[in-house]
């Protein structure tokens, strides 16, 4: 069963606060995409068809957000 969007919110609230610390952490892109594209293949992968392209526009806004240059997903 897919998450409701309440329950995505949240994940995307987790998300936005790994954001700050993998951007800390792993400040060289090349150890950052890989990492962040984990977390959020797993947050895409639970979710309905219907919710992705809202969940790719929050995670564009939150990456913008932490100054990240790129997107995701990774192509």
């Amino acid at each position: 069963m897919n998450p409701t969007r309440l329950r995505l919110q949240r994940s995307l609230e987790a998300l936005d606060a790994e954001i700050s610390m993998l951007v800390q952490a792993h400040p060289d892109a090349t150890e950052f995409w890989p990492r962040f594209a984990v977390l959020a293949d797993e947050l895409m992968q639970r979710s309905a068809p219907g919710d992705q392209d809202w969940l790719l526009a929050r995670i564009g806004a939150m990456l913008m957000t932490h100054g990240v240059s790129g997107s995701y997903p990774l192509f």
